[in-house]
């Protein structure tokens, strides 16, 4: 095997092992990979290394289904990346240099293996099953296509999954410290296309870039912000007052406390609770570098779902833990991380208590529950089992319903899709307790 090509087998594959039984992000995994093999980040450049390893991450079902059909069963990860390169190799943008030996390599590979199949594109239309062919093609574990088919049917279904399959970046400009156009001027002298949004003036759509948006000088600056534009409209639909006394039962890392802040010009007043310590100092630096107030920020080290209030909330924020199934577009290794439907249950009872401490908080505040979230369990079934004691609220934002086989009260829920809203998944909702 040319040394090439080896090296990005051996980096790949070492870091969707740690993606697979780590349960680590891809970039995480990735800086990992980085500092274990020095000499391989030297060989090849780090862009093939993180484009092609994102893709194989991307593509993990569908290969593995290719492998089952091809040996008749699962091996390691080396056999795998292997059979990525020989069938998505050609053509993948980042390869276009090492076209010649990943053209060896697969002709050794038809050579030596009879029952190889020429285009993983015939073999996944000769699947009879839907539920199995849609999973197979867009690389998704069957329970959750079978799960978004009994709530939004086939054909929608399937433009979710290939949306959220891409990536999509949202700017935020933080107007505490930088006005919105000079902001698109600057990006633009930098190469960065951007687009404002009709809903939120302050959000920007990323139509194109030529180098990593984290490297932009206005991000470390505090001028602008990655964040998504269904994550914004979670705290919109708290409509912040700059009289308000906020509590974030998961605060950490601080970018909606921050949206709060910069939509009451600091005027505003946060109880930001974590469990993490060390996520709650991080969150204080980003505070500091946005320009926040930090005057009005109570920072609070412990588990939300055991606070205590000595004093009364207007509004409650609970950005729960969650599977993260809205974000694949941002880190496809949820996608592996979803194989395990019961690693997705663990999230249901944190969830759920969390807004039971939210409900019994003295003076009834209103609470606004967010997850992102395309599954209905973590969404509208958590929401739905308190129909009897909470008045359900209609956020005043833009966005679809929810699922609508929840019945009548789907319609004052909030869903953001990536095939319709062109963000990450969301699910949002407003009540308080009766």
């Amino acid at each position: 095997m040319d040394r090439y090509i080896k090296a990005i087998v051996d980096f790949t594959s070492r870091l969707l092992y740690l993606v697979a039984t780590r349960h680590l992000g891809h970039d995480n995994a990735f800086q990992r990979v980085l500092r274990e093999k020095r000499s391989i980040a030297k060989l090849v450049p780090l862009r093939v290394l993180y484009r092609v390893s994102r893709s194989m991450i991307n593509d993990y079902y569908t290969v593995r289904y290719l492998e089952n059909k091809i040996y008749g069963g699962e091996g390691g990860f080396r056999r795998l990346v292997r059979l990525w390169l020989i069938y998505r190799g050609i053509g993948h943008e980042e390869l276009e240099a090492y076209s010649t030996s990943i053209e060896r390599l697969r002709n050794k590979f038809f050579r030596s293996t009879p029952g190889a199949y020429s285009s993983i594109e015939d073999l996944v239309e000769a699947i009879e099953d839907t539920a199995y062919r849609i999973a197979v093609k867009h690389s998704y574990p069957l329970w959750l296509v079978k799960t978004l088919l009994k709530h939004l049917g086939i054909s929608e279904a399937e433009e979710l999954l290939k949306a959220l399959n891409e990536e999509k970046w949202w700017i935020r400009v933080n107007t505490l410290k930088a006005d919105v156009e000079h902001v698109i001027e600057s990006l633009l002298s930098k190469g960065v296309v951007v687009r404002k949004d009709r809903d939120l003036d302050y959000m920007l759509e990323v139509i194109s870039y030529n180098k990593p948006l984290y490297q932009l000088e206005e991000v470390w600056k505090g001028y602008i912000i990655l964040q998504d534009k269904a994550s914004a409209m979670v705290v919109e639909a708290l409509e912040p007052s700059e009289h308000d006394t906020i509590l974030d039962m998961a605060a950490a890392p601080g970018v909606k406390d921050t949206l709060i802040m910069q939509l009451t010009n600091n005027s505003a007043r946060i109880i930001a609770v974590d469990v993490s310590l060390e996520r709650l100092k991080r969150a204080k630096k980003v505070m500091r570098m946005y320009g926040i107030d930090l005057s009005k920020i109570e920072l609070v080290n412990m588990d939300s779902t055991r606070l205590q209030l000595s004093r009364a909330v207007d509004k409650v924020l609970i950005d729960a833990p969650c599977s993260s199934s809205g974000a694949i577009g941002k880190d496809p290794a949820i996608k592996i991380h979803l194989k395990d439907e019961s690693w997705v249950g663990r999230f249901l009872s944190l969830q759920e208590a969390m807004i039971r401490r939210a409900l019994y908080l003295g003076n009834k505040p209103y609470i606004v529950y967010a997850v992102c979230s395309i599954l209905p369990f973590e969404g509208e079934e958590q929401i739905s089992k308190l129909s009897s004691t909470v008045e359900v609220l209609k956020p005043r934002i833009p966005g679809s319903p929810g699922y609508s086989s929840y019945g009548p009260l789907a319609r004052k829920f909030k869903r953001f899709y990536p095939h319709i809203h062109f963000t990450q998944g969301f699910f949002i909702s407003k009540f308080r307790r009766v």
